[in-house]
């Protein structure tokens, strides 16, 4: 049987954009209402679900979610901080960060799913 968490409690927004995004990016609140890819280190908001339209893109704000991950070390599954890898994903990190739930891992895919 296949374990699937995609759509569990998904909330979306729609906010403005600044700079490139794509489908998949976890992206960080950068001024009202706008959002962008996340720098090294900055805390998450949410992950881009759409392409950009007029400015604009539906952003998964809460929910569980299928996100890359970077760094040598996997996020364990459990509750990790969490920080914007500045390259459109996360890594797990020992200080600061977002507190989320990590639902499994795939290490050979290097993503993860989270309840953001």
């Amino acid at each position: 049987m296949d374990i699937c968490f995609e759509g569990i409690g998904q909330t979306t927004a729609t906010f403005q954009v600044s700079g490139q995004v794509q489908p998949g990016m976890v992206v960080t609140l950068t001024a009202s209402g706008t959002v962008s890819k996340g720098a090294a280190n900055a805390l998450p908001c949410g992950m881009v679900l759409g392409g950009v339209r007029k400015g604009a893109a539906a952003v998964q704000i809460g929910g569980a979610a299928k996100v890359s991950y970077s760094g040598d070390t996997a996020p364990a599954a459990g509750w990790q901080a969490l920080a914007c890898d500045g390259e459109g994903g996360v890594t797990a990190v020992a200080t600061g960060g977002l507190k989320c739930l990590v639902l499994a891992v795939d290490t050979t895919a290097k993503t993860a799913v989270i309840k953001l």
